[in-house]
């Protein structure tokens, strides 16, 4: 009998630690923070929104999981300061709106590092459960040009914007710079699974609204595993001056 089922079993279990306490206080002081904020977006009189409690459950799970403070204060930065330029762009050059009309609204920023967190997490468990996406680095070649073309046509509305311009070439840059094949493509297909239930909850539920009217469009769904990767990079640009020269140190292109 395989005992592969058991190994993910144990990798998931020893994940947890004294650490995921510590996170779990982290998360729900966000949370908290986040609702006493913006108590707007929270409606006691409405029912229950199952799909977003799943997924917030599934995302909290993940991020007290396999806790590194060192990787992940880089992660919630990365995210965060990633977040703020999508959502900044994206919002004023109005492929997208919320329900708000801000631009960008401040308390969807936090959703960010924790989705960062979160699919850097599902990343791992992925690798584990599914290996076999590691060998298969050299489609990160067809997969990735693709996504750029596609996401260079979705925003084509706004091309006379200089962001886009900036955009684009962010997308060119992560793409090229420094990749880890195997393990850029095992990511991106963890947060484009994530994303399609983000996605859905959020068109569906017309918290946010894009130009074309898709619920949701199949960009934004694989954005999510493209900021997944874009987020690994800025941590390993962050960590390039303690890597440079370094024994041992990974060759670009690693998969």
């Amino acid at each position: 009998m395989s005992t592969e089922p058991q190994s993910l079993v144990s990798l998931i279990a020893g994940g947890f630690s004294r650490r995921s306490v510590g996170m779990l206080i982290l998360i729900f002081s966000t949370y908290a923070s986040v609702g006493i904020g913006f108590p707007f977006l929270i409606d006691p009189t409405l029912k229950a929104d199952w799909l977003l409690f799943g997924i917030w459950t599934v995302m909290t799970l993940a991020m007290t999981w396999d806790v590194a403070p060192s990787r992940d204060v880089k992660l919630i930065l990365t995210g965060l300061v990633g977040g703020l330029v999508i959502e900044w762009w994206g919002t004023n050059t109005e492929l997208w709106r919320y329900y708000t009309d801000e631009r960008p609204p401040l308390w969807i920023l936090p959703a960010w590092p924790i989705a960062a967190l979160t699919i850097d997490r599902l990343g791992t468990l992925l690798d584990a459960a599914v290996p076999i996406l590691r060998t298969w680095g050299k489609a990160y070649w067809v997969i990735m040009p693709l996504f750029v073309v596609a996401m260079t046509r979705f925003l084509w509305p706004s091309i006379h914007e200089p962001a886009s311009w900036v955009v684009i070439g962010i997308m060119l840059a992560v793409m090229l710079w420094r990749p880890r094949t195997g393990k850029d493509l095992t990511l991106f297909v963890a947060g484009a699974s994530l994303g399609i239930f983000l996605e859905y909850w959020g068109t569906s539920r017309q918290c946010w609204i894009y130009y074309s009217g898709q619920v949701p469009p199949p960009e934004a769904v694989f954005a999510h595993g493209f900021a997944s990767v874009a987020f690994a990079r800025g941590v390993q640009f962050l960590e390039l001056p303690f890597t440079v020269g370094a024994p041992g140190a990974s060759p670009a292109g690693e998969s």
